[in-house]
């Protein structure tokens, strides 16, 4: 069974837990998103499952809408300082803060978290402009979502990509995650076992 989201270096803040939300903050927030219509609040939903930034392409994908009407509701966002464009195309966003992020989450999505993680990964996977899929991402929202299968194959992979690049935390997380999906008499169980063994920790 999969556990609660612990905090990934790609969703430093786990949705509004690991920091301690003002209450006025807090009611800011909820009352301007409530001042969206019903389809604006679900873009700005759907944007917080992707992350504290997101790409368009993969919002409108996972949301199933026309490009067109996604846009018009990000602008409303921006206007009630919500998110902000990323670059001057407007392809990509992020939120105004990190809080309004986790807030969002939170309040709005939480009751239907795992399916809309799974949704994003899809997305994810159908939308990557490289040819490849971001593979942290895709392990983060697998796991999340719930997708034991998908969630340890992504994982591990993401793990050796870490570990190639030398980034030990990364790999020992995302290996640790992976082990805690695997059955113990599996072979999979075993290798990852060997893999976290190998994570050379940096020298101090």
């Amino acid at each position: 069974m999969v556990g609660s989201p612990p905090i990934c270096r790609s969703h430093a803040t786990p949705y509004g837990k690991a920091v301690a939300i003002p209450d006025a903050v807090r009611a800011n927030v909820i009352r301007r998103v409530r001042s969206m219509g019903r389809s604006e609040r679900a873009v700005v939903m759907w944007a917080s499952v992707i992350g504290f930034r997101f790409d368009l392409a993969t919002l409108v994908d996972a949301l199933g809408w026309d490009e067109t009407r996604v846009r018009a509701a990000l602008e409303n966002a921006r206007l009630l300082a919500l998110v902000a464009p990323g670059t001057p195309e407007g392809t990509d966003f992020w939120f105004r803060h990190a809080l309004v992020r986790d807030i969002v989450y939170t309040e709005f999505v939480s009751t239907r978290v795992r399916a809309l993680h799974r949704r994003i990964a899809r997305a994810l996977q159908r939308t990557a402009t490289s040819g490849a899929a971001p593979l942290a991402e895709l392990a983060y929202h697998y796991w999340a979502g719930g997708d034991a299968r998908r969630a340890l194959r992504y994982n591990e992979l993401a793990g050796d990509n870490a570990a190639a690049l030398h980034a030990s935390a990364d790999a020992r997380m995302l290996y640790t995650r992976a082990l805690s999906l695997a059955d113990p008499d599996s072979a999979s169980y075993a290798r990852l076992e060997k893999k976290i063994g190998c994570v050379v920790e940096p020298a101090l």
